[in-house]
């Protein structure tokens, strides 16, 4: 099976990104959302109609969602996380860390509004950026490799 993916993370109350990008999302197989902006996301939840995979960011309270998770894509397992927890501002060795104990070849995580994609040590490390500075990943792959596309949303 060949994935497309849309990746997003630190929406902080700009839902205009959001609205703009429903149509692309539907047209994904899923929309990963690395945390910060879920209660914005949640308005929005019955417009989207493929399968999420959410976490909470640190900015997210009083929900019930967890702080991980995971997806299998194929042949591949990713984890998704906010990365705050793994102080992925300093570096990615924590991330790097639970990558491994958790047997994935995929990380999707935020947190830094940063785009970032890089493969180390074998794991490729996404962040989509924040969707609030209008940054926001296209990921495609077969299900064994994968590739990064840093998307902007335009104004109408």
């Amino acid at each position: 099976m060949n994935y497309k993916i849309i990746v997003i993370s630190d929406i902080h109350y700009g839902s205009d990104n959001l609205v703009r990008i429903i149509p692309l999302i539907n047209e994904a197989n899923y929309l990963i959302f690395c945390g910060d902006g879920l209660r914005e996301l949640m308005l929005f939840r019955d417009e989207i109609k493929v399968p999420m995979v959410c976490v909470k960011g640190n900015g997210d309270y009083n929900t019930n969602i967890a702080e991980n998770a995971s997806i299998v894509l194929g042949q591949s397992r990713a984890f998704v996380t906010h990365g705050h927890r793994q102080s992925v501002r300093k570096n990615i060795s924590l991330l790097l860390d639970a990558a491994r104990l958790k047997e994935c070849q995929l990380v999707f995580f935020g947190h830094t509004h940063v785009y970032y994609d890089y493969i180390v040590k074998g794991i490729h490390f996404i962040n989509p950026g924040a969707l609030c500075e209008g940054s926001y990943a296209l990921v495609t792959g077969d299900g064994q490799n994968f590739v990064s596309q840093q998307c902007i949303v335009h104004e109408p």
